[in-house]
């Protein structure tokens, strides 16, 4: 009986080890269809309302062969220093979601303050409604939790960023042509600071601050053994993005990312206890001690060229001498 007991314990822990470490099966949104509906909307800092130029931006979504919705709460200026609530702004991702006509959700800005309405995103509801999620900087913190519940969605940039005159902006561009699944690779130019080789792994990341505040907390960058790590950053200082290469040498992240790419580093200050090197010398002092392929000015983030990429999905970075190349 007594051993009976001990192989009963020893199979209940085994089955749940396995269901802790099982990993979620990713879901792929379906790609967009000419005439398909897109969604408008904030989670993060109001926009100010320019009727021209908004229209302009609204018209270059629209030249993407879709409709658009703007949300209920674009416009509006309620809740300093947010346009709504917190949960106003979740119950109106959350109603974009169940929306049947809806196929996929652009925000219009970031800013700050997605985090704070998180906590009323219903997860299990938007994986039984997957819908591609597109945006950047502060919406990197959905990006990180649609990561965690095994959703892909598309770092790209958002109305905001566009250009506003009449010629064709390729980053903007490029988000019609994520959604519409049409987005296959990027090839980049060679830069001195990179590692050679090729990996296959779960693409994640976004915006350094966002990564490192999300650490810690149910929304953390998910890093395994099958990752390839993205980042980028705007208007921090050099302490600030030593402090955010340490916390995620230290939480171990770094240590297991199988390729690391390294995107704009925009507007970065150097006054406070002067390194006098480029972020990329920083970063790079991190890199040399890994022994994965890495690649210099990746062409997103904030600044120009920001392409839009698929995050969450499996991807495969080659570098070499003649430059890199990412396959989503």
């Amino acid at each position: 009986m007594k051993k009976l007991m001990i192989a009963v314990f020893a199979a209940l822990l085994a089955v749940a080890c396995c269901q802790e470490n099982k990993e979620v099966a990713m879901i792929r949104p379906a790609y967009l269809q000419p005439g398909d509906t897109v969604g408008l909307m904030i989670v993060s800092s109001p926009m100010v309302h320019r009727p021209g130029q908004t229209d302009t931006l609204i018209e270059v979504v629209k030249s993407w062969g879709v409709n658009v919705k703007c949300g209920k709460n674009l416009f509006k200026h309620e809740a300093k220093p947010f346009n709504v609530t917190d949960q106003e702004r979740a119950q109106e991702f959350m109603e974009m979601i169940n929306d049947p006509n809806i196929k996929a959700i652009v925000f219009y800005r970031g800013g700050y303050g997605a985090i704070r309405t998180l906590e009323y995103v219903d997860f299990e509801q938007v994986r039984k409604n997957p819908k591609w999620i597109v945006g950047f900087s502060d919406v990197t913190t959905y990006h990180l939790a649609l990561q965690r519940n095994g959703i892909e969605s598309i770092h790209g940039p958002m109305l905001s960023s566009y250009w506003q005159t009449k010629r064709p902006d390729p980053a903007a561009n490029s988000v019609g042509d994520a959604l519409f699944g049409r987005v296959k690779s990027y090839k980049i130019d060679p830069h001195p600071y990179n590692k050679y080789g090729t990996a296959t792994g779960k693409l994640v990341g976004g915006n350094m601050t966002l990564i490192s505040i999300a650490e810690g907390t149910p929304y953390d960058m998910p890093v395994d053994d099958n990752t390839i790590i993205f980042v980028e950053e705007i208007g921090e200082s050099m302490n600030a993005i030593d402090g955010m290469m340490q916390q995620m040498s230290k939480s171990g992240k770094l240590s297991k990312a199988k390729a690391f790419l390294v995107g704009l580093f925009t507007d970065i200050s150097d006054l406070e206890d002067p390194w006098e090197v480029h972020p990329y010398d920083l970063i790079k002092r991190y890199t040399d001690t890994l022994d994965v392929p890495v690649i210099f000015g990746f062409p997103a983030g904030h600044g120009r060229p920001n392409f839009a990429m698929y995050t969450g999905r499996e991807v495969t970075v080659t570098v070499d001498e003649n430059g890199a190349e990412i396959v989503f």
